[in-house]
């Protein structure tokens, strides 16, 4: 039997979180154009999914919709464009944006 190709093959250790319960404020982070962020995959969120080979990279953000953002990664000397919703999104810590926001909230 030929073996599947799927974008999802070999993705069980990326893909499998923990059962913690995680609130939503990482939904409400406002993000701007030229911020930097970590491609961080929610497994429980299938659409707008990157692939698999973008988690954990790093790239800057070149558009904000609604429900969405347009991120540039550069993956070897392309660069790609991700479009992807807010869950698959984390603002990259230690930017002045989080110490700002850090300073603000204490």
């Amino acid at each position: 039997m030929p073996r599947s190709h799927g974008t999802r093959r070999k993705a069980r250790s990326i893909l499998t979180k923990d059962n913690v319960v995680r609130g939503i404020s990482y939904l409400l982070h406002d993000y701007k154009i030229g911020e930097k962020v970590v491609v961080d995959i929610d497994p429980r969120e299938h659409d707008t999914t990157p692939h698999r080979r973008f988690h954990g990279r790093i790239g800057e953000v070149e558009g904000v919709g609604r429900r969405t953002l347009r991120v540039a990664v550069m993956f070897g000397d392309k660069k790609k464009i991700l479009q992807t919703r807010f869950n698959h999104i984390k603002p990259l810590a230690g930017t002045p944006e989080m110490s700002a926001a850090g300073a603000k909230s204490k």
